[in-house]
């Protein structure tokens, strides 16, 4: 028996905790009893798979030399105006050929869009036109009161809404954003991944590894209707994404989809990832930029 033991039961059925119990979970010091709770819960929705995403990466207009073997080509960067995100768009789409095109944070479409629902699923048609296909990641502490009619006016333009992220936030504030989170996937049903972790460390409250295992286990134990808890790859290194599949992470981000030749086969970025999953005691699966499975 310990301080969390009577969550076990929820954690594997998948039923989602309370915010008291969530309050308990990041106020327990026993982190082994903590990452049981987010091991649990991950093994019971999905077993022991771990899918990992390879993104190519077009910055600000400038499109590497190779794609690779991306599952995903990801447009980043913030667009000054409709006509920059359009034309980064038709570059991007240009480079990526068949594979699927995301780009953007909602909130700079939003953004430039000036607010108005109307002008961002006009803007969101345009880009489905110039080749997008979704947007890349909605940042849940940048949006206001409006972020479902925001959500759902890129889906009406016709590109889809798969992943909600945290861009800055303190430690104190995970447990609101979470519960945003789930209120957006209530009211729209749309999200397939949530990246917990803050994208920046905020510099007068800088998070420790404490928090953010903690943070992504109760976010797999409260957001159950969201299938993946993801982390990136590229941003947190492969130390953080392995413990943080042991406390309830069942997506990887981010992994780069070229090869260095230098390095040799066993060195790929395909290679490295599967490993560190496979030292989690998990088993690695590559999915593209929809989340689907890649055979």
């Amino acid at each position: 028996m310990n301080a969390l033991s009577d969550l076990e039961s929820k954690a594997a059925t998948g039923v989602a905790v309370t915010r008291a119990e969530a309050e308990r979970v990041v106020g327990c010091p026993d982190l082994v009893s903590v990452g049981v709770l987010g091991a649990m819960a991950r093994k019971a929705k999905h077993g022991a798979r771990v899918t990992f995403g390879r993104v190519a990466i077009v910055d600000n207009g400038v499109a590497p030399a190779s794609r690779g073997e991306s599952g995903e080509v990801r447009v980043t960067g913030t667009p000054g105006s409709s006509e920059q995100a359009i034309g980064w768009t038709r570059l991007a789409a240009a480079f990526a050929g068949d594979v699927v095109l995301t780009g953007f944070s909602l909130a700079d479409l939003a953004a430039v869009a000036g607010h108005d629902h109307v002008v961002l699923a006009g803007l969101a048609k345009a880009l489905r036109a110039a080749g997008l296909r979704g947007v890349a990641d909605v940042p849940v502490d940048r949006l206001g009161d409006d972020l479902e009619e925001a959500v759902r006016a890129v889906i009406h333009g016709g590109l889809f809404v798969h992943r909600a992220t945290v861009s800055q936030a303190p430690f104190s504030a995970r447990i609101d954003l979470i519960e945003r989170v789930v209120r957006l996937q209530r009211e729209t049903g749309v999200l397939r991944a949530f990246a917990p972790l803050p994208r920046i460390d905020p510099a007068d409250a800088p998070s420790t590894g404490y928090d953010d295992v903690k943070t992504i286990v109760i976010a797999r134990l409260m957001a159950t209707s969201i299938p993946h808890i993801q982390v990136d790859w590229a941003l947190y290194g492969p130390k953080l994404a392995q413990v943080a599949i042991e406390y309830g992470a069942d997506d990887i981000d981010a992994v780069s989809p070229v090869d260095i030749e230098q390095m040799g086969v066993r060195r790929s970025p395909k290679a490295d990832i599967e490993r560190q999953i496979r030292a989690a005691f998990a088993e690695p699966s590559e999915r593209n930029g929809r989340y689907e499975l890649v055979a």
